[in-house]
């Protein structure tokens, strides 16, 4: 499996890039979330240079990347800028347009006006979204910021398709494809049949630990995007 490579040619990239990282559960190798360590803030990189993530992110030097083989899947030296718009849940964007509307409900000149106390009155999803205390302060300025940019009617968030968990081989077949585990009913019992290659075949579960549950060691649990 080939690392995957994004150039950040600037720090509006790296933040992007980390967020992106960070949205699909990837760490630094101590564990630590992708935007608590901005590396051209911690060690001093030059831009533009490399985030990668296979097991866990790292960096290169474009020059060493070169050495390397990695699937580029952005490179800010051709972009003029990466999209910034948030990842949320459905249930963040509906707890945000109630608040919103009760902006709108308000007898202002000039409306949607918002306060310090309706952001008193944010609802808890989106409040504590905006107050991680797990992302450095300049990260929550950015979402503060994003609230107010959204509520003046620009286009900053995008809502996550849901996720599932399924179960599959490490390693391909001889007809070059995955197997996949799925579920069956055997005398009234689920039992674990993991011969099916076609992937629309495979058994969702709604968590890793579910998923978990019914791999072997030859197997591994990833998460997947449901329609």
């Amino acid at each position: 499996m080939t690392d995957k490579a994004y150039i950040v040619a600037n720090e509006q990239q790296e933040m992007a890039v980390l967020r992106i990282m960070e949205q699909q559960g990837y760490t630094w190798n101590d564990g630590d979330i992708p935007t608590h360590c901005i590396p051209s803030h911690y060690a001093q990189l030059t831009f533009p240079y490399v985030l990668t993530n296979h097991n866990f992110i790292g960096w290169l030097s474009i020059d060493d990347a070169r050495l390397l083989n990695f699937t580029v899947l952005f490179d800010g030296r051709k972009e003029e800028k990466m999209s910034d718009k948030y990842l949320v849940s459905q249930e963040f964007m509906n707890e945000l347009k109630e608040w919103k509307d009760t902006l709108d409900s308000n007898d202002y000149e000039y409306k949607p006006l918002v306060g310090w106390v309706n952001l008193k009155n944010l609802p808890e999803t989106v409040s504590m979204w905006w107050g991680d205390n797990e992302v450095p302060d300049e990260e929550n300025n950015n979402r503060l910021i994003a609230i107010l940019r959204w509520v003046n009617g620009e286009d900053v968030f995008e809502v996550e398709k849901p996720k599932k968990w399924i179960v599959r081989s490490k390693e391909v077949g001889n007809n070059n494809r995955h197997s996949y585990v799925r579920l069956v009913i055997s005398s009234a019992e689920l039992t674990n049949a993991s011969v099916e290659f076609d992937y629309d075949w495979a058994t969702y579960f709604d968590t890793r630990e579910e998923a978990e549950s019914w791999a072997n060691a030859h197997q591994e649990v990833i998460q997947v995007e449901v329609d």
